[in-house]
Parts: C-alpha cells; structure tokens; sequence
C-alpha cells in the first residue's frame, strides 16, 4: 500500500498542520459575531483533533481578527486565510482527525461575508475589493457530507443522540448554504455590477474587481496571478473555469434544497445549472474538440491550452462526447512529472523588436515572456481538478497515471529538500523558481493533494467501489471516496 512506501512523506503532512492551524483572535474583534452557532470550544468534545493541542496565535498584524480556529497555506509569505486554497486544502483534512476544521473554517468565511458583503481573495483589508475563484458551496457541501460519512465518529451514535446530531447539521447546512447563495447572487451574479463581474445579456460572469476593475486585478482575482492566459486583459475574457465553478455552486444549491425537502426549489437551480451549461457552449470549439475561454468583447474563442479546459469534466458539465475529445489533448499538458498549467504550443512566439521604437519594448517583453501560471509549471489545484474529472467521465487509468507520476515527482522532491513546495518545473521535475516572488515551500495545497491521491490511488489499488452506487449509463458519475 502508498500509505506505507509514503509514510515519510505523510508524516511531514501531518506534522506540517501543526505550523499553519491558528487559534481564534482573543483580541476585541471590530466587527460583530452574527448568529454564532455553538460554543466555540465544541471539537475539544469530539475523540479526534482536539483544539487545545493546537499553540499557534494570529502572528500577522495585518490579518482581520477571526473569531474561530483557521489554517493558512503556508508558514511563511502566505500567512492570511486564502479563499481558494482553503478549498484544496480542505482535501486534506476530509476523513482525518483534524476534519472539524472544515467547520471552523467555515464559520470564518460566513463571518467575512457577513461583514463585508464579499468572501475576500485573502484576510486582509487591502484585498476586500476582489475575491478569488469561487468554492464557497463546494467547501460547504464538503463539510456536510463529511460530517456524516463513515469515518466520522458521528457513525458511532445511536438513537435519539444520531438524530439529534443530522437534525442539528442539516440546520447548519440550511444557515451556511443561505450566506452561499447571497455570495452567489451579490457577488458572482452581480446585477448592479458593482464587482465588475456582470455580462452584460447573459448568464456568464467574467473575473472583475470592485476598485478597479482592470485586467490586473481580474488575474488577481482568477487565481492565475499572473498569466499569458489572458494576454494581459483578463477581465475581457468569459474564463471556462469560473463558469464551471458557478454551474457547481448552482448544483449544490439543488442538491442543498433536495435535502431540505424543497422540490420546487432544487428545480429552480437545476434550471440555472441547465441554462449555463447551454450558455457555456460558446467555450467548446467543435473543430477541436476542446473548451476555451471565450473573449466576449471580440466575440470569439480564446484558444490558448490551459488546464482551465478541463474544469467543466470535474463540474459535470461536458458531455460524454466532449470529455472523451478534451481527453485527446491531454497529452500537451502531461510530462513524466505531471500536468502542466499551460501547454507549450500556446506560449508567445519570439518577436523582433528591433523595428519596434524602444520605449514599448518594455511592455512588449512583459506581456510575452513566461509568467508563472505558464507552462511549464505544474500546479497541484488544476492538476486535481483535472484528474477528479477524468474520474467522472470514467477515464480512470489515465486518472491513475498523472496521479502516480505526480506522488513519485512529489516524494522525490521531499526526500531531497525535506518539504513540499507551491509548484514544480514541469520540465525538470525541480521547484519553479525565478517568478512574481521567492519560491514558497510549505505548502498547503501541494500537500493536500499529494495526501488525497494516496488515498484514490490505495482505494483503486484494492478495488475499492469509487463511484456512487447505482451508477447511471453514461457520465459523468458521481464519486463515492473522499475527493
């Protein structure tokens, strides 16, 4: 089993939690505690992870106060809570003794949404004009369902206590779905535009920025700091995977109303869901056979080859057809090392500037040389994305491969520098260094996803059932273990 090839590897991960869980500000928070749900000790009652283990205190002067436990990426340049590494991140704590972090950590986002009307792109003042790819639902619903999967201790209660526990989490779920839906509509909807995500006579929604508004701050807020997947203006775009991230919040927002026993409601979302899928088909080029960012302001595809073209397999969105034609190209992101963020083919071509007056030399160079959300880096949020959808589609063995070739690139990498790192040279299967910042190492989501492919590749490796039972004719399948 990995469990036992990895087990140095999974003990640093283990232990690397200790560096980055932080306790709840003890200091007078300046906002107030909207509807707070339980006493805030309520996991030291639990048998597993207990909080007064955990020593660390808020060290970053500049974090807004937070009124419950919290993880950070890493201990060293990224010490805020991050919106969407909170999600990857959340991959490792599914099914472990530290899962009621998740909880916590939601309770932190409804409280920076409560406040500020926005889940920022991290926990500081000078970042609440913009937030960053969206999870919110998914990092929800994950808690939720884990919260009542097998390994939880939860299974161990019996009776009126076993009710009591679904009543009381299904109230909680209800409390924290409806702050997701008003992210949803006030901030990704945005029908007063104020967050410059608005579409004007559609249903899609761009990356954007309440102060701004420019491309810079919508990379920002993409996630792809920076990138030639824009080309420099980013907030001209309709980017695949923002809107494939929306179809999933208004699937979860059905599948939220379907618990709740709300019919009429859950159709309601299925019906947006159907209408942006039906929408999204501007991002599928028949020719190729591949989803693309679509620049709505020139009215045509981008074709630039990111792994972003690969999020609406892990969404549900693609059909059987197109999940087994986006799989053809899967082989210009794929090195022995892993996926990597762009593809080559897709990286600006040298230009002769000596014909070009030098003063615009400058701008020129900036906006074709490499960015770090280039190829050849390998990011392990899209790479996990990309495999969970091909899991869906039922492309299992070529899930398995990247999977593989990414724990072995990954292990290698930690016995010989004693950690992980944010990304990885897809080329050399060495740290990515020489971009925006110093190379970070730590590092949360890379350890997560490291963690969660041992347990896909064990599941697979035994001939665990993945899917959920009774599976339909044709993809995408919904998945049973922990992803």
């Amino acid at each position: 089993m990995l469990h036992e090839e990895y087990k140095n590897c999974l003990e640093y991960i283990d232990d690397y939690w200790g560096k980055i869980i932080y306790k709840p500000s003890r200091m007078k928070l300046r906002y107030q505690i909207k509807n707070l749900p339980y006493e805030l000790p309520y996991a030291d009652k639990l048998p597993l992870g207990r909080k007064k283990n955990i020593k660390n205190k808020d060290i970053n002067p500049r974090s807004i106060k937070l009124p419950h436990y919290y993880f950070v990426p890493n201990d060293n340049k990224f010490t805020y809570i991050y919106y969407w590494d909170s999600f990857f991140m959340f991959r490792g704590l599914m099914g472990t003794k530290r899962e009621w972090l998740m909880r916590e950590m939601i309770e932190n986002f409804i409280y920076l949404f409560s406040n500020f009307h926005i889940i920022p792109n991290f926990s500081a003042p000078g970042s609440m004009g913009r937030s960053q790819p969206p999870f919110f639902s998914s990092m929800i619903m994950d808690t939720y369902l884990t919260r009542l999967n097998t390994t939880n201790s939860y299974t161990y209660l019996t009776g009126a206590k076993k009710r009591w526990y679904e009543f009381s989490m299904k109230k909680w779920l209800k409390r924290a779905i409806n702050t997701a839906k008003e992210e949803y509509e006030l901030v990704w909807i945005d029908k007063e535009n104020i967050y410059n995500h608005r579409i004007f006579n559609s249903v899609l929604s761009r990356y954007g920025d309440r102060d701004i508004g420019y491309a810079q701050s919508s990379e920002l807020e993409s996630g792809w700091d920076m990138t030639s997947r824009f080309y420099n203006r980013c907030d001209q775009f309709i980017p695949v995977d923002l809107n494939s991230y929306l179809y999933k919040y208004e699937k979860d927002f059905a599948h939220a109303a379907e618990l709740m026993n709300n019919r009429e409601e859950a159709e309601e979302w299925k019906k947006k869901a159907k209408d942006r899928k039906k929408a999204m088909q501007i991002m599928w080029d028949d020719d190729e056979g591949f989803f693309y960012d679509y620049g709505y302001g020139f009215q045509r595809i981008s074709h630039y080859f990111s792994l972003a073209s690969f999020t609406p397999l892990w969404a549900g969105i693609a059909t059987p057809e197109q999940a087994k034609r986006a799989l053809n190209h899967l082989s210009k992101f794929e090195t022995e090392y892993g996926l990597t963020i762009g593809a080559e083919i897709s990286l600006a071509k040298p230009i002769n500037l000596s014909t070009i007056q030098r003063r615009y030399h400058p701008a020129i160079e900036d906006i074709i040389k490499p960015k770090q959300w280039d190829y050849p880096n390998i990011w392990s949020p899209l790479e996990y994305l990309t495999v969970i959808g091909l899991l869906r589609y039922g492309f299992v063995e070529e899930a398995k491969r990247i999977m593989t070739k990414s724990v072995k690139t990954h292990a290698r990498l930690f016995r010989k520098y004693k950690t992980f790192f944010e990304k990885i040279d897809g080329k050399t299967g060495e740290p990515s260094v020489g971009y925006k910042y110093a190379m970070q190492d730590g590092f949360g989501w890379t350890n997560a996803a490291f963690f969660r492919y041992i347990h896909i590749l064990d599941a697979l490796e035994s001939n665990q059932e993945i899917f959920k039972q009774p599976m339909p004719k044709d993809p995408p399948y919904d998945l049973q273990i922990l992803h």
